[in-house]
């Protein structure tokens, strides 16, 4: 190459790909995805009556779950073998909240299909205090979107297309939520390649089953009713409903293999091919701890998948499953439930269930007492060396003294900056290792683009600021999250006549349209600034004018990344921002600090030292308009221990999101009605005490 004088970079980087990401999905689950409504209940209604839910809960809206997604999310945690998921979405939110959580999770997504006129799977669950659950499901895009695999199709799936789905798998995972016809075509598809394993989960909707579909099962999956209800269906008589085994076997004359039935607290029993039993307690969970059932029985089949490939014996499948089962029933929701590798192994080693600690999502509401994921520079570990007894040399040094912090659990790394001195792969291994997740990619362009990134008058230079930006992307993907925020230091101006304000203008939009469709499952999303010692004018100054930049760029997936910090410099009311923004739902991201704003500086103070009350209408705001990202503190201790900085930062968010959100709506309604502002400084005052 070099005698060529051609650029490496690019093949090396090619090369890298090749070695580092597997060409193939080892499991393939091809299913059904849903965004679930938690409703928390006393007990299930009766017919005609109208009941409220528990006091003090509110409904949990849009956690990621449908049977295919939480067994192909639980199935790529539990394995170091890819996982890809084939699935049918709307393109509303609530497709935008499944992707997400599958890319987290690792999941290959890249053979979903995304749909304009159909809405994604919906699922409503009755919840009660016990843990059980009842659910109904709205099929949607689960059940209209998969015309194309259909014979009378007017494009039907070409074979070549199934034969790409399955090179190189070994296993794969169906459920009922979707329609028989598509489990059917990849299940035969399957046999006629063999060496695949097909793993059929009787959850779904309750439809019989045909004879062709069973003879292409390896493993059959029901739990004790579903079994009843298709051994009923298949000979046409009520079935003794303890006799469960004798069930089985008459399923097994129609044509399936093994027949794994799933037995709650009772265990599991394998019924083989051979007529030999295999059964497996139940790994007890103390009533206490129960939570939620729901993702239970999808944890229990894909990590009975993930064991069968390792080539573990039966039992010790079976043992593995029921491990995760025991994990999976201590945290509410299907996805949020699905534990990790560690968690798993832990219980199947022991044999009995140990306490999980409740995972988050970002922006996800749970039974802890603060429902985000919390961030905090990572520059920042670089300030008072001499109390950390360790070195202080490179990133990841300064993510093991950010483990030190209690309450602390994502990072935001800087791209490129964070990056020279270790691959994504190392990144997210010591993440791994510091028991935390990463929170966002943020940009950092180099000096090299001092004239402007995206905005920068050489077209060559603002290509290489899209490819850089792009590159952040990757690296989110590697890391395991799906933001990246955009701060250009550099896109903007110093003196009037020096830009075409309409042509930066454009320039921007068709920068981060290019990203955005590029790379669908990342959430972009812009840090505006109105001046800086390196661009005394920005292109976007502004929140408004930022929101107007989004709502031109026009793409789901862009949104943008508020700092109090500078909301403060550009002379805003931060409160106001963030309700203009979050009503828009383009507030992906918020950044904490506080100021005083002399001379336009950037103080980069503790959240909440200089304007408490703005700091607790913040956190109103965010609760108002439902923020679903992660909170991050952009602040700058220097003379502070940046550790203890970093834990009073955490105190002082949760005490003011705790009382932003014990404020009575009628009593601040009663306020903002006469527009009353004695009254608005004492609910400040009495919130705060509490």
């Amino acid at each position: 190459l070099e005698t060529l004088n051609m650029n490496w970079k690019p093949f090396q980087c090619l090369l890298l790909h090749l070695l580092l990401c597997p060409a193939h999905s080892n499991i393939l689950v091809v299913g059904s995805a849903n965004a679930d409504t938690f409703l928390p209940i006393a007990r299930l209604p009766t017919e005609g009556e109208n009941l409220t839910l528990l006091p003090g809960k509110d409904p949990q809206v849009d956690l990621p779950g449908g049977k295919g997604c939480t067994q192909a999310v639980a199935a790529s945690k539990l394995t170091d073998k890819s996982c890809k998921f084939v699935g049918q979405l709307g393109t509303d939110d609530a497709g935008d909240v499944l992707i997400n959580a599958l890319r987290e999770a690792g999941v290959d997504t890249s053979d979903c299909r995304r749909h304009r006129h159909l809405s994604t799977g919906r699922g409503y669950v009755f919840l009660t205090e016990s843990g059980s659950v009842s659910a109904v499901v709205s099929g949607g895009s689960n059940i209209e979107g998969w015309s194309r695999w259909t014979e009378d199709s007017e494009e039907p799936i070409s074979q070549e297309e199934i034969d790409s789905l399955l090179e190189g798998v070994t296993c794969i995972m169906l459920q009922r939520e979707v329609p028989e016809y598509v489990n059917l075509l990849i299940a035969s598809r399957a046999k006629e390649k063999g060496g695949i394993t097909v793993i059929q989960d009787v959850g779904g909707e309750d439809r019989p089953i045909s004879d062709k579909m069973l003879q292409y099962c390896d493993y059959l999956m029901p739990n004790e009713s579903e079994l009843h209800r298709l051994a009923a269906s298949s000979c046409n008589l009520s079935v003794d409903g303890d006799d469960y085994i004798s069930c089985a076997k008459l399923l097994q004359k129609r044509g399936v293999k093994n027949v794994l039935v799933t037995r709650g607290s009772k265990g599991s029993t394998l019924v083989r091919e051979n007529g030999a039993l295999i059964h497996q307690p139940a790994i007890a969970v103390s009533d206490v701890d129960v939570i939620d059932e729901t993702g239970a029985g999808d944890c229990y089949r894909a990590a009975f998948a993930v064991a069968l490939l390792e080539g573990k014996s039966l039992q010790e499948c079976m043992k593995f499953a029921s491990a995760a089962g025991a994990c999976s029933v201590q945290v509410n929701g299907a996805v949020p439930s699905t534990p990790t590798r560690r968690e798993v192994d832990f219980c199947f080693s022991k044999g009995k269930q140990t306490k999980r600690t409740p995972w988050v999502p970002r922006g996800g509401h749970k039974n802890d007492d603060f429902p985000f994921l919390i961030g905090s520079r990572l520059n920042s570990m670089k300030d008072r060396p001499e109390l950390w007894p360790h070195n202080l040399e490179n990133p990841r040094d300064y993510v093991k003294r950010q483990a030190t912090i209690p309450g602390l659990t994502c990072v935001d790394f800087n791209y490129p900056q964070h990056f020279h001195s270790w691959s994504n792969k190392e990144a997210k291994a010591a993440l791994d290792e510091a028991g935390l997740v990463a929170g966002a990619v943020c940009l950092r362009y180099p000096n090299k683009f001092a004239r402007g990134a995206m905005n920068h008058p050489d077209a060559d230079l603002r290509k290489e600021a899209i490819e850089l930006t792009k590159a952040a992307a990757r690296v989110a993907i590697d890391l395991g999250c799906s933001e990246v925020v955009v701060w250009s230091a550099y896109d903007g101006y110093d003196y009037p006549f020096t830009v075409d304000y309409d042509e930066k203008w454009q320039q921007l939009i068709d920068a981060f349209q290019e990203i955005c469709d590029e790379f669908p499952e990342i959430k972009f999303s812009l840090e505006y600034k109105p001046t800086d010692e390196n661009t005394r004018f920005f292109t976007v100054p502004s929140t408004a004018a930022g929101l107007l930049l989004v709502q031109e760029i026009d793409r789901p997936n862009m949104g943008l990344t508020l700092d109090v910090g500078h909301m403060l410099m550009s002379g805003e009311n931060p409160g106001q921002s963030i309700a203009m923004v979050g009503k828009r739902k383009k507030l992906f991201g918020i950044q904490l600090n506080d100021g005083y704003t002399r001379l336009a500086a950037e103080d980069g103070m503790m959240f909440g030292s200089v304007h408490p009350s703005m700091a607790l209408e913040i956190m109103y705001q965010l609760h108002q308009s439902d923020f679903d990202g992660h909170f991050y503190f952009d602040t700058f201790p220097q003379r502070s221990d940046p550790v203890e900085e970093a834990v009073y930062n955490i105190e002082q968010v949760k005490r003011f999101w705790n009382a932003a959100t014990s404020i009575s709506k009628e009593k601040l309604a009663s306020i903002t009605r006469e527009h009353d502002a004695i009254g608005s400084l004492k609910l400040v005052d009495e919130a705060l005490r509490k």
